[in-house]
């Protein structure tokens, strides 16, 4: 059980990285990109707020957690 613990901990950790990678991402498109049809300002902010920070909290209150 202790190895699963650890595994899921180290894949947690890395995932809260790359999420915020990701958020930083779709910010700096915010400010920078010239919105297509289906990739609007309101589209990448959704995903902001819908996908990666809600990823992020659930990852960080299992790290908390475990």
């Amino acid at each position: 059980m202790g190895k699963d613990r650890k595994h899921m901990r180290k894949v947690r950790k890395k995932r809260v990285k790359s999420v915020g990678k990701q958020i930083d991402k779709h910010e700096d498109m915010i400010k920078n990109e010239q919105p297509v049809k289906d990739t609007t300002i309101d589209y990448w902010k959704g995903e902001i707020e819908k996908k990666f920070s809600k990823q992020i909290e659930e990852d960080e209150e299992y790290l908390e957690e475990n």
